[in-house]
C-alpha cells in the first residue's frame, strides 16, 4: 500500500443530507476526508498531485463508527478518472429524518493494520435541517458502464450466507418451503432476483443525474424477498408449521471477522455499481414476512465498484456484522447503471438495475 502515513485518512467532514427516491426521501451521512494529496474540498480539476491515474497509495478498506460503535465496513474501488470516489462515502440512514446526534469517525486498513481514527465529527439534531445531496464529479467524462443484461450465464446471487433464491432455484433444496417456492414461482431457472423490466422502465432505479441507485421505492409491504416481482413470489413465503423454515446459514458472531461470498457468474463493470448488505432489526418476527421496515436502515457492509474487473465470485472479510444471537435475515442489494435501454436514450441510456439476495441466518 506504500507509505502508511500517507495512506491514513484525516480531516473528516460529515453532514446529514437527503436524496429523493420516488415517493420516499432517503437520509444519509455524507462523508469526505483527506487521503494522501486528495483533500475533502478537492475540486473537479486538476487531479490530486499523487493521483497517478488512480494508482495512488490510498486504502481501499474503511470502517465507519457511529457513537463509538462499529456500524459499517466499506470497500472502495475507484476508476482511474474519478478521484472523488476515493475519499467520499454515503452512509444510508433510512427514510426517516434522524433526530439523534451522531459522533462519526472512520479509520482505514493499511498493510494489514488499521490506522488511527480520524477526528470525531458530531452531526444530527443540532443542525438546522438536512441539505439535499449534490453530486460532485470530476470534469472528465466517465466511460460508459458495461453493466448490460446477459441472457446466459445468469447474474448470480449471495453464496455465503446462502440466499433464498440460491437455495430454492439454483440448488433445488428439497425443504418444504423451497419446494413450495418453486411451485408458485413463474421463474424457475433464474436465481438473480430483479424487479422486472416493466417496473424499471416505468420508474428508473438508477438516478443518472445524481449518480445513485434509487431502490427503496421498489419494496412494498411483505414483498422484499421478491423485489415485488410476481415471478419470484415464492421467495416471499412466510415460514411456519406447514412449510417449515427457510434453509439457514449459521454465522458465529463471536468471531473476529466474517467472510461473505457472492456468486456473480455475469459480472457487471462500471463505477456506478455497488453492494449494500442490510440485516433485520432485533424485533423481526420471521413468520410475519419480510418488509423494508424490518431492516436496520444502515447497511453493515458496502462495496463501491469504481474499478472494473472480471471475476466469477467476490468475497469480503469484515468485522461489522452485529454481535447478537438468534434468527435474522440478511438482504444484499447489488446494482448500478445497467438494465434495459431507455426509450429515447435518456438516463444515460439505461434504466439502471439491481439484483436482490435475501439470506436466512441463525446468529450464534
Amino acid at each position: 500500500m506504500g507509505n502508511s502515513k500517507l495512506a491514513a485518512p484525516s480531516d473528516l467532514r460529515a453532514d446529514i443530507r437527503y436524496r429523493d427516491d420516488g415517493k420516499y426521501t432517503m437520509y444519509g451521512i455524507s462523508l469526505r476526508w483527506q487521503i494522501g494529496e486528495n483533500a475533502p474540498d478537492q475540486g473537479a480539476w486538476p487531479p490530486p498531485a499523487d493521483w497517478e491515474e488512480g494508482n495512488a497509495s490510498y486504502p481501499h478498506l474503511y470502517e465507519v463508527w457511529l457513537n463509538d460503535e462499529l456500524r459499517q465496513t466499506v470497500f472502495l474501488h475507484w476508476s482511474a478518472w474519478n478521484w472523488i470516489q476515493s475519499n467520499s462515502h454515503w452512509v444510508d440512514l433510512g427514510d426517516e429524518e434522524p433526530e439523534e446526534q451522531f459522533r462519526v469517525k472512520i479509520r482505514a486498513k493499511v498493510d494489514g493494520q488499521f490506522t488511527p481514527f480520524t477526528n470525531v465529527v458530531t452531526i444530527g439534531s443540532e443542525q438546522a435541517g438536512s441539505r439535499k445531496w449534490a453530486v460532485r464529479q470530476p470534469r472528465r467524462r466517465a466511460p460508459k458502464s458495461s453493466g448490460t443484461s446477459m441472457a446466459d450465464p445468469r447474474h448470480g446471487t449471495a453464496n455465503h450466507p446462502r440466499s433464498r433464491a440460491g437455495a430454492a432455484i439454483r440448488d433445488q433444496d428439497p425443504s418444504r418451503i423451497c419446494a413450495e417456492a418453486r411451485r408458485v414461482n413463474t421463474s424457475t431457472d433464474w436465481h438473480e432476483v430483479v424487479p422486472g423490466a416493466a417496473r424499471m422502465l416505468a420508474d428508473y432505479p438508477w438516478n443518472n443525474a445524481q449518480k445513485y441507485l434509487e431502490y427503496r421505492k421498489f419494496f412494498e409491504e411483505g414483498t422484499l424477498a421478491s423485489a415485488g416481482n410476481p415471478a419470484f413470489r415464492g421467495l416471499d413465503l412466510e415460514p411456519g408449521d406447514t412449510l417449515g423454515d427457510w434453509p439457514l446459514t449459521e454465522l458465529d458472531t463471536s468471531a473476529s471477522t466474517q467472510t461473505f461470498t457472492y456468486d456473480y457468474m455475469a459480472y457487471h463493470q462500471g463505477e456506478s455499481w455497488s453492494h449494500r448488505w442490510f440485516i433485520t432489526r432485533d424485533d423481526w418476527v420471521p413468520s410475519h414476512g419480510l418488509s423494508w421496515q424490518d431492516l436496520d436502515p444502515i447497511p453493515f457492509l458496502v462495496e463501491v465498484h469504481g474499478a472494473p474487473r472480471e471475476e466469477e465470485s467476490a468475497s469480503w472479510e469484515f468485522a461489522s456484522l452485529p454481535r447478537r444471537t438468534g434468527r435474522a435475515a440478511i438482504v444484499g442489494i447489488w446494482g448500478g447503471h445497467g438494465g434495459p435501454d431507455t426509450p429515447n436514450g435518456e438516463n444515460g441510456g439505461k434504466t439502471g438495475e439491481f439484483f436482490l439476495s435475501t439470506c436466512d441466518v441463525i446468529l450464534r
